[in-house]
């Protein structure tokens, strides 16, 4: 069996881990830069490695009959650039978001990037759109393959929306600027007097945690609003549960960092939540807008407000929804079909079937 080394940030279940130990036909080796970045102790085994203690990587992939090198995101790939060329093994590098920006990047990342399209051998965006920011940057088309993050569907099952009256507005996802959170909550308190009985709630954490506060507090959202933080990923299934509507309010920071399709978009789909989220990134991949759920401008709150009150005004429209995203995840972002077309672009390289 072909053995991968995957090098990603950290060893956490957040991680992307099936893309790098369930991988069909393939054994791995799970690559962090140090012993700092084995974050969760449970996903510790004998095939988690460090980068930093690899003096020799000709000798090193001699010895673990290793077949090709799979880098997670693109500053990855960029380190991984004289390994590969000691070793001659083919380079993969995923594309997940705002390695495909210039947000907080090194002065020298472009050039970085243009030296990694040249010298990589596959590359692997997480959406069309990225795909194409790639393509414009430099990166030859037939060195592109698109694969979309996939969703373990035995976690989030189909329930269907809940129509008993509530209306409850869930939001997950990292408090960072991208995520839109802020323009919801402004959208939301536009609304709140029509629907005295709605509630939202944004579960993460992140650096805008008190900014988050702090603009509830300017809203007067009272108890309307929650924030739930430092919510373990087992939870999050349940929680999104008691969503009545999943926003995804995603939108292009200040500083250029974007999203791919986030996976909660693909998990509340999944589930049977209908789904409000913006004409961001890769998300129209996923949602055609009045089809699978609802599409808005980004970072335009008076647009975000109206979507609101036209989700919870029409909630007979919701099931047809949730039914055409549900057979959209099944067909297009389902992990096992995703961790199977991985393996066959492995394959492609390695000159497999």
């Amino acid at each position: 069996m072909p053995k991968v080394i995957h090098l990603n940030l950290r060893v956490d279940p957040t991680q992307y881990i099936p893309q790098i130990r369930e991988v069909p036909g393939y054994d791995y080796i799970h690559l962090v830069r140090q012993p700092k970045y084995m974050v969760n102790l449970p996903l510790l085994n004998k095939k988690v490695h460090y980068l930093s203690e690899i003096f020799s990587p000709k000798e090193y992939v001699e010895k673990n009959k290793i077949s090709l090198i799979h880098a997670h995101h693109a500053q990855l790939g960029l380190l991984l650039l004289p390994f590969k060329e000691e070793t001659s093994l083919p380079l993969v590098t995923s594309i997940r978001g705002r390695d495909a920006t210039l947000a907080n990047q090194p002065v020298d990342y472009l050039e970085g990037m243009k030296m990694l399209f040249e010298q990589g051998d596959r590359f692997f965006p997480v959406c069309q759109y990225l795909a194409h920011r790639i393509n414009l940057w430099g990166c030859p088309a037939d060195k592109i393959r698109v694969l979309y993050g996939g969703v373990d569907l035995s976690l989030f099952p189909y329930k269907g929306p809940n129509l008993q009256g509530s209306q409850n507005i869930v939001s997950i996802g990292r408090l960072v600027e991208k995520k839109g959170h802020h323009v919801l909550m402004q959208a939301f308190s536009k609304i709140k007097s029509q629907f005295p009985n709605a509630t939202l709630t944004i579960i993460g954490g992140g650096e805008l945690e008190g900014y988050i506060k702090s603009l509830a507090s300017q809203l007067n959202l009272g108890t309307s609003f929650r924030l739930l933080n430092r919510v373990p990923k087992s939870q999050v299934p349940e929680l999104m549960g008691q969503a009545d509507i999943f926003c995804a309010p995603s939108l292009t920071a200040s500083n250029g960092d974007v999203e791919g399709i986030p996976n909660t978009v693909k998990e509340a789909m999944a589930t049977g939540i209908p789904v409000l989220s913006t004409n961001h990134a890769g998300i129209p991949e996923i949602i055609t807008n009045n089809q699978d759920g609802i599409l808005v401008r980004e970072n335009d709150v008076d647009h975000l407000a109206e979507a609101l009150e036209f989700m919870l005004m029409n909630s007979h429209l919701w099931e047809g929804y949730v039914i055409s995203a549900r057979q959209k995840v099944e067909q297009n972002f389902d992990q096992n079909k995703q961790l199977f077309l991985q393996a066959k672009y492995y394959d492609e390289l390695l000159g497999g079937s």
